[in-house]
């Protein structure tokens, strides 16, 4: 065998045990994922909105309505922007 030949052998060989390597690793990785429920994924997503909204020092125009169902974005709503000034319908923010 020539040495080239050998050097080809050994790169093939270690193209196909670094692809054994990387499937085993993502296999071994999400054997068992963690889950959860709908309502706590929702409740984590707020609460980490949150977070770095207050972190950021912004503030949000949405005020809780209690029902989550986007009712909070009527024309009622008293929404204000980024300053804190009220929206008015018929300003272009």
């Amino acid at each position: 065998m020539s040495v080239g030949g050998l050097v080809f052998f050994l790169f093939a060989l270690l193209s196909i045990g670094a692809a054994v390597a990387l499937y085993a690793g993502i296999q071994a990785e999400t054997r068992d994922p963690p889950t959860m429920s709908r309502e706590e994924a929702e409740r984590r997503a707020r609460d980490e909105g949150r977070r770095y909204n207050e972190q950021r020092g912004r503030g949000t125009d949405r005020h809780p309505s209690g029902g989550g169902r986007g009712d909070e974005f009527g024309p009622d709503a008293g929404r204000t922007d980024d300053r804190g000034r009220n929206r008015d319908g018929d300003r272009d923010w």
